[in-house]
């Protein structure tokens, strides 16, 4: 499982490379959008408390999953 995710994370930085030295319109708009959408300071702090909750109950869950088993 660990190479699989290494290969992914290859991919990924091998395509975001090639994206900057050949296509780096695509990746300005890559960045916008996450900046606009998932890194909005607005939206984070009207939500933190909604996120801080969930990742608690995740957190929660995998504790008591790895516990277990």
């Amino acid at each position: 499982m660990k190479s699989l995710s290494e290969f992914v994370l290859g991919l990924i930085f091998l395509g975001l490379g090639l994206g900057y030295l050949y296509r780096p319109d695509i990746i300005s708009r890559i960045n916008s959008f996450f900046r606009e959408t998932v890194f909005n300071d607005a939206y984070f702090n009207l939500e933190r408390k909604k996120w801080g909750v969930f990742f608690l109950l995740l957190s929660l869950l995998f504790l008591y999953v790895s516990w277990g088993g």
